[in-house]
């Protein structure tokens, strides 16, 4: 608590264009700001950055600052092999700024046996985080090339029908990693500005979508059956 905006908020949605009914959105602003329809710039905050997120991205592409870190993380057990859940990004840089400006997000799952930690949110194939200039489109910008367009879903500005107030989003995604039955893990979901707090992204997280798979616990024994 910065005693500023809140970053983090629970939805619910009835627009047939946002294919999610309900969840949680981090945002790098305001969560209030990203109801739609898309009416005006989200462009808040002044909080402290995530170390290990601006590390990582650091490494990764073009070292910058960051700040507006906003941050959700558990531990769990896994019942299964494999876990998975959906998210959208969504953005404030996408259209004028997308050539250049790049909020980031990671989801780091660290299995804490083995104290080996890895990031779910690449682009599917490749080893990029997600990004305005890993996934966008040049037709909301002429100005660079499109980037893995086939994941880039809904550009909304003007758009009365838009269901958040961003300015564009992502298709729905799912961030999904093998893991050892019944090891514990942490994640952390963690999502910043880069640069400067001028235009705000988000990401949503789909409800009910976070499958770490069911325990077996055999046959029912039933006091009827003796």
């Amino acid at each position: 608590n910065f005693n500023q905006e809140n970053g983090i908020g629970y939805f619910t949605n009835t627009n047939p264009d946002f294919p999610m009914e309900s969840g949680i959105l981090l945002s790098t602003g305001n969560a209030n700001l990203a109801v739609g329809p898309e009416i005006n710039s989200q462009g808040q905050g002044s909080w402290p950055h995530d170390p290990q997120l601006t590390t990582y991205l650091n490494g990764v592409i073009t070292p910058s600052n960051y700040n507006d870190a906003t941050i959700i993380e558990f531990d769990f057990v896994p019942f299964t092999d494999a876990i998975s859940f959906n998210f959208i990004f969504a953005s404030e840089e996408y259209g004028t700024f997308q050539c250049s400006y790049s909020d980031a997000f990671a989801f780091f799952l660290t299995n804490t046996v083995t104290n080996t930690t890895t990031n779910l949110a690449l682009v599917p194939g490749t080893t990029a985080p997600i990004s305005v200039t890993t996934i966008r489109d040049a037709a909301h910008n002429t100005g660079c090339t499109s980037e893995n367009p086939q994941y880039f879903g809904n550009y909304n500005q003007g758009s009365p029908n838009s269901a958040t107030n961003f300015l564009g989003e992502t298709v729905k995604m799912v961030a999904q990693s093998q893991v050892t039955p019944y090891n514990t893990y942490h994640i952390k979901l963690v999502i910043q500005d880069r640069g400067d707090s001028s235009f705000d992204s988000g990401v949503f997280l789909e409800a009910g979508s976070f499958d770490i798979g069911k325990p077996d616990l055999g046959d029912d024994v039933v006091i009827e059956e003796g």
